[in-house]
């Protein structure tokens, strides 16, 4: 049960997509759908976290007239995301999903390097996989 309390616990490991920095939109959109997710993180060579691309980013871009097969990530990803680290605390990811009116967050090292997501889903999934869970972080 202490397992579930941080982020480490809950985190997708490795199972999840990214893309870089000059990734054309259209091919993140067919990742976004293939994959049934709403957003990307965006990462460098050295895969630190250098930003998040999410549905709604795309959706401003077509509002905006832009042809997406033209548009890279980091022309419309926004910039510098909120990130925690694998001991943040699982009430301390809900709190910032909630008040920043996010899905998901990235989980980085101390070099800032993309380890983990922790996803609304994500703390679902360790309500429901540990018997008698819905008040395991409080």
């Amino acid at each position: 049960m202490e397992l579930f309390k941080k982020a480490k616990g809950i985190m997708t490991k490795g199972n999840f997509i990214t893309t870089g920095t000059k990734a054309k939109v259209s091919d993140i959109t067919i990742a976004l759908i293939s994959g049934e997710v709403s957003g990307l993180p965006v990462v460098d060579n050295e895969k630190r976290v250098v930003g998040i691309i999410t549905e709604f980013d795309i959706i401003r871009a077509v509002k905006q007239g832009k042809d997406l097969k033209n548009v890279t990530a980091e022309d419309i990803m926004t910039k510098n995301p909120i990130t925690v680290n694998e001991d943040t605390p699982v009430s301390d990811i809900i709190n910032i999903l909630e008040t920043k009116h996010i899905i998901r967050v990235p989980v980085v090292d101390k070099d800032g390097k993309l380890v983990g997501i922790v996803s609304r889903r994500d703390i679902l999934k360790g309500v429901t996989e540990i018997e008698g869970a819905p008040q395991i972080w409080f």
